[in-house]
């Protein structure tokens, strides 16, 4: 009697492990320094699970030829493709909000072309030409042919599955060999 219920908890052990492996996921955590990412790797399907973090950069003094600009009722400071915000005597770096529209693109912006589109992309942000002939900032096109060659200095690296990744405003990053050189294919967009 023992030895039949010994080997019919067996038995139930046995199927219970073994229907856990078919249906297991396996999970990676990947520790940054400004965020844990987890990865679930389940039968053709990757899901990319972020915690961000707050980005604060502050500084002390901005340039002296920083232009003012307003939008909304919210006054940024401007100078060489970065925004500033003033906040209790310091001033933070800031994401420009969409729609923001400067006279002359930062040095250093790539042009691209997207669903027929112009694109003037620089440091994460991307900029389109207004009838006026500024520059407003818009909505990250989000295409999956999008190639840039220079990302952020706020950059994020993260590796899953053995490849790494670079994660900008919320766009994911690898990179590719082109005929100008080293760039960086949007592959996905990270969703909180």
């Amino acid at each position: 009697m023992k030895l039949l219920k010994s080997i019919t908890t067996l038995f139930s052990v046995g199927i219970l492990l073994f229907s856990c492996n078919t249906n297991a996921q396996r999970r990676t955590v990947v520790k940054t320094p400004n965020r844990t990412v987890v990865t679930t790797r389940t039968p053709g399907r990757l899901v990319i699970n972020t915690t961000p973090a707050p980005r604060v950069r502050v500084v002390a003094t901005i340039p002296n030829n920083a232009v003012v600009i307003t939008h909304g009722s919210i006054r940024y400071h401007y100078h060489a493709g970065v925004y500033y915000r003033y906040n209790n005597g310091s001033y933070i770096v800031v994401t420009p909000p969409l729609g923001i529209q400067i006279n002359v693109l930062p040095k250093g912006y790539t042009q691209l072309v997207i669903g027929g589109i112009n694109y003037y992309h620089y440091e994460g942000c991307y900029y389109i030409k207004t009838d006026l002939g500024q520059y407003a900032t818009a909505k990250d096109p989000q295409a999956q042919d999008a190639v840039v060659y220079t990302l952020p200095e706020v950059t994020e690296e993260i590796t899953t599955d053995g490849k790494v990744y670079y994660e900008s405003n919320g766009t994911l990053y690898k990179v590719v060999v082109t005929p100008e050189g080293k760039g960086f294919k949007a592959v996905s967009i990270i969703e909180n």
